[in-house]
């Protein structure tokens, strides 16, 4: 991306969708390990917090290239 303008307002996008993913992560993580000392089965808990994990990553690294 040559235009300075774009290349921030496409940061920003991915720092705001960032955002909701950590704050989705960190919200998961917490209410399972609640479940789990509850003695509650989480694998599918688990399974989703893991997918999330993958898209904050791609995320990430999308951001790195783009600055770079």
């Amino acid at each position: 991306m040559s235009n300075p303008d774009n290349l921030a307002s496409r940061l920003a996008r991915i720092d705001d969708r960032r955002e909701v993913l950590r704050r989705r992560l960190d919200d998961g993580y917490d209410r399972i390990e609640l479940a789990l000392s509850d003695g509650q089965d989480v694998s599918q808990w688990e399974s989703f917090w893991i997918d999330l994990l993958r898209q904050y990553e791609s995320l990430s690294e999308e951001r790195l290239r783009d600055a770079a």
